[in-house]
């Protein structure tokens, strides 16, 4: 009987990050359960067939409880919660029955990774909510891996409960795994990073766009007020590397948003210099040894330590980005943190010359608890 595999993810919109972590473990079951049904529940499932076909044979993508959690009439923590707990137990009306039909053929329901089950998106916790009803159903095995759920909910403690009746959960922060009473555990992305670094580094294309500084920003999650702070700062920064003969480039992580800070620098960095999404996702990230880097966005943090870069990890939202960075200051990525509200400039990259070796054992170690979940047969 083939096994039905059900993923819930941050997936499709796209987001760098969000995409390594569903392509690290479509690739991952791939290898070890080939002739399983893979089904992603996402919010933009059109958008992920498109980012992740061809990666495993068996692989679908919906939205059943994505839309379930944007169609609760009262978007707070609990109103989503009983909203969709109600739809998945007693079944919605035709528009999701089909759905909820593929839901409750799965012999398991996985959260994948990331920082999107929290206060920060409260609706989010819907997710948790239509896992639990499916499981009191059919029985199913629910699990979780490299999550980060803070800052907490407001029905937290219901949160917490519930994760405690899954089979398996890790998270990737000192704070998530002090709530829910864990050890701390590492980012889905370490699943697969050895991956990420191995294309990057052979591909001479990719390499030619690793510039000596690389600047990473985002423009969602903060104010105009920040943004323009952070803006002077980094023209500053950019002009005094130009000055000294270093070469600068700028990362696209998520399109659009990534790209207005880019345009705000009023083209001190050349254009031929801009690397968008499309050619991140289908090249890798212009990552190498020895280059500096300037990020808000979080997994180039990891991606860029992990290939022997130095930099400065900035926060653009307190209480989210700040542990998120800190999750790998914590691991040694050997970092500077900065946060993007400061009035002072920003400081030098630092590193951490055992970083790159440290990563290969956090996915090593990642591997491991993996393999738990979906023992190899």
């Amino acid at each position: 009987m083939t096994e039905n595999l059900y993923l819930v993810a941050s997936g499709g919109n796209p987001n760098y990050g969000d995409e390594l972590i569903v392509a690290a473990w479509l690739r991952f079951l791939a290898r070890v359960r080939p002739d399983a049904t893979v089904w992603l529940d996402c919010p933009q499932p059109g958008t992920a067939s498109s980012l992740f076909a061809g990666i495993h044979p068996g692989f679908h993508a919906t939205n059943t409880l994505w839309r379930a959690c944007a169609d609760a009439p009262d978007q707070s923590a609990q109103g989503v919660w009983d909203h969709v707990a109600t739809i998945v137990a007693d079944g919605g009306t035709p528009m999701y029955d089909v759905g909820l039909m593929t839901l409750g053929q799965a012999d398991s329901i996985h959260l994948l990774g990331g920082g999107y089950v929290n206060g920060v998106w409260p609706d989010h916790v819907g997710l948790v909510a239509g896992m639990a009803a499916a499981r009191k159903l059919n029985g199913c095995r629910l699990l979780g891996s490299g999550l980060g759920l803070m800052p907490l909910p407001e029905n937290s403690d219901l949160l917490a409960k519930t994760f405690a009746d899954f089979a398996a959960v890790s998270v990737r922060d000192y704070a998530s795994a002090e709530f829910l009473g864990l050890e701390t555990g590492v980012d889905d992305v370490f699943l697969g990073i050895l991956h990420e670094l191995h294309r990057s580094a052979g591909s001479p294309r990719v390499q030619s766009r690793a510039k000596d500084v690389m600047l990473c920003i985002q423009s969602d999650m903060t104010d105009e007020q920040t943004f323009s702070q952070l803006r002077d700062k980094l023209q500053v920064l950019v002009e005094n590397s130009l000055a000294n003969g270093l070469s600068v480039g700028y990362v696209e992580a998520i399109p659009g948003s990534d790209r207005r800070m880019f345009d705000a620098l009023d083209g001190v960095i050349p254009e031929e210099n801009f690397v968008p999404f499309t050619e991140v996702w289908s090249d890798g990230l212009p990552v190498r040894r020895g280059q500096q880097w300037y990020t808000s966005r979080f997994h180039p943090h990891m991606v860029a330590a992990a290939a022997g870069a130095k930099g400065v990890a900035i926060g653009v939202l307190d209480d989210y980005y700040d542990i998120k960075h800190r999750s790998l200051l914590d691991l040694g990525s050997g970092w500077t943190y900065a946060a993007a509200s400061s009035d002072i400039e920003l400081p030098e990259p630092t590193g951490a010359a055992g970083f790159e070796a440290a990563a290969i054992r956090l996915a090593a170690s990642k591997r491991t608890e993996v393999l738990a979940l979906y023992p190899v047969r």
